[in-house]
This record gives C-alpha cells, sequence and structure tokens, in this order.
C-alpha cells in the first residue's frame, strides 16, 4: 500500500506541474485557477491532518494567485515526500483524528484518507482541463497512464 500511495502522490505532483505550466502559458480563467488554489490548499490541510495536527477551522477555497500555486506545488511535493519516509507501512492502517470542514470529528484510516486526497486531485485537474478547453486552449495532460509511461 505504502508504494502505490507514494506513486500516485508522485503522479499528483507530476500532474500538479503540467497543470501550473499550461495555466501559466496561457490565459488563466479565474475558475481554473481557483480550482487549482483548492486541489493545493486541500493537499496543505490534509498533511496537517495526516501528521496529528487539527487544522480547524480550514479555508479549502482561498482566493490565491497563480503566482502563489505556483509556490504550493514544490512545498507539498516535499511535505509527502518527508512524510512517506517518516511513516511504515503499519502507521498506514492506523485511524486518524481530524475534524471536517463543518468541525465534524472523524476517524480515518490513514491510507485512506491518503487515497482520497489523490482522487481529489484527479477530479478538479479534470474540471481545470474542461474550463481551459472550453476557453479554445489546450489543457494539461495529466493522465496517470502517461505519468507511467513517461517513468519508464
Amino acid at each position: 500500500m505504502k508504494e502505490l500511495l507514494e506513486h500516485l502522490f508522485e503522479h499528483a505532483h507530476w500532474a500538479n506541474r503540467r497543470v501550473l505550466a499550461s495555466l501559466q502559458a496561457g490565459s488563466p480563467s479565474e475558475d481554473a485557477v481557483r480550482l487549482f488554489a483548492h486541489v493545493l490548499t486541500t493537499e496543505r490541510i490534509y498533511h496537517e491532518r495526516v501528521s496529528g495536527k487539527d487544522p480547524w477551522p480550514q479555508d479549502f477555497w482561498p482566493e490565491l494567485s497563480l503566482h502563489e500555486c505556483g509556490e504550493f506545488v514544490p512545498g507539498n511535493h516535499e511535505l509527502y515526500r518527508s512524510f512517506f519516509r517518516v511513516n511504515s507501512e503499519k502507521e498506514l492502517h492506523k485511524p486518524v483524528r481530524y475534524r471536517n470542514s463543518k468541525g465534524t470529528v472523524f476517524y480515518t484510516p490513514l491510507r485512506d484518507m491518503l487515497m482520497h486526497l489523490t482522487l481529489h486531485g484527479e477530479h478538479h485537474r479534470g474540471q481545470i482541463a474542461r474550463i481551459v478547453r472550453g476557453f479554445g486552449e489546450k489543457p494539461a495532460v495529466t493522465d496517470f497512464i502517461t505519468f507511467c509511461r513517461e517513468q519508464d
């Protein structure tokens, strides 16, 4: 499980870099930047959660500039690389206590929280691609299989 999650987080970083480059190369809409800021902020908030902190209340929808988003991308990557270095396979099965955006307390296995985060990013990067395409621009290719092919 740990190896799979690390691979998925490497994909997320690769995809975030591609989305950033795509938005920087075009004329990004406010909606696309807002979604990208949401993806990156959620990665940061979840890192706090899985690290045993209780960041509440949370702002999952901050207004960040594209430049600010660009500063989050490498920082988020390093947070999770460090996280995986110090957490074992066994740790992934332990429940984590956290509060959601409404303040409700949950206990969720670490592996499920991390998997959710990777799927969450995929969902919103797809929405960003649709917005970019709607403006007549070419969105970044962020498909997992493309990432895998490029790793070989």
